[in-house]
């Protein structure tokens, strides 16, 4: 390999681009260096910027870096990218959040393939976004998947949200977290809930119809101080108006209510 394009490729990778494209460095010479960098960014631009060049060493290039990001970007913007290829390799990356990316906006992506490969990722977090944003998602396969990863929160959250979702599994699914606060939710907010199965199942809570008249705005109000922690400012956008609703009556009053309530039915705070 000629020194000189590797320390321009090194040092000035926009000017050796530009280099390239002039025909003052040959493309084929200019790839190889590009290649045996190993830096996943100059592959994926090399690949975007430098028109006839080949794709498919390129792309068996980007591959091997294993980087999910330029993985993704790669099949998004590069034109002749082979899709199927880079769905298993992002597949192969575990990354949750690359998954769900490449499933949502990857023209031709194989959403059988991605369903699976968002489970394995154990992530119950884009299993449930994954659920809730892709065309075609098998819910049957994501219920069985949010269940696996014994996320209290994601399960009571998926129960809420997903259409289509077995409640009857997410009730076993909810029972095995022990999560007494989630399964609390879970009896209050979802419907068609078997409040006795949760009640005989778990040692950790007792649910019942006095329940029922717990303080539900204080709780609302705990879901939300948590969604603003984590910046979960879509799902609040989502619940707009339920959580309006925590703002607008003075509730000095009512707060001294919920602590009488919470006591009386050993609820804790």
């Amino acid at each position: 390999m000629n020194e000189n394009i590797v320390e321009i490729l090194q040092e000035n990778f926009g000017g050796f681009l530009k280099l390239v494209e002039l025909g003052i460095i040959d493309k084929e010479k200019g790839m190889k260096a590009v290649i045996n960098s190993k830096h996943s960014n100059f592959i994926y631009e090399f690949a975007y910027y430098i028109k006839g060049t080949n794709i498919e060493k390129l792309e068996d290039a980007i591959i091997e870096t294993k980087s999910a990001y330029y993985i993704y970007y790669f099949a998004k913007d590069v034109k002749g990218a082979n899709i199927e290829k880079l769905t298993e390799a992002i597949i192969k990356t575990k990354d949750a959040e690359y998954i769900y990316r490449f499933s949502k906006n990857i023209k031709g992506a194989n959403i059988e393939k991605l369903t699976d490969g968002i489970i394995k990722t154990q992530n119950a977090e884009w299993i449930y976004y994954f659920a809730r944003d892709i065309n075609d998602a098998n819910i049957e396969k994501l219920t069985d998947g949010i269940i696996e990863t014994q996320d209290a929160r994601w399960i009571y959250i998926f129960a809420e949200n997903i259409k289509g979702a077995n409640i009857e599994k997410l009730i076993d699914g909810i029972i095995k977290t022990q999560d007494a606060y989630y399964m609390y939710l879970f009896a209050i907010y979802i419907k068609g809930v078997d409040i006795k199965k949760l009640q005989d199942e778990s040692g950790k809570i007792e649910i019942n119809e006095k329940l029922k008249k717990a303080p539900e705005k204080k709780l609302e109000l705990k879901i939300l101080k948590q969604l603003l922690q984590e910046k979960k400012y879509e799902e609040i956008l989502n619940n707009k108006e339920k959580y309006s609703q925590l703002f607008i009556v003075d509730n000095q009053s009512t707060n001294k209510e919920i602590t009488r309530t919470l006591k009386r039915n050993n609820v804790s705070e």
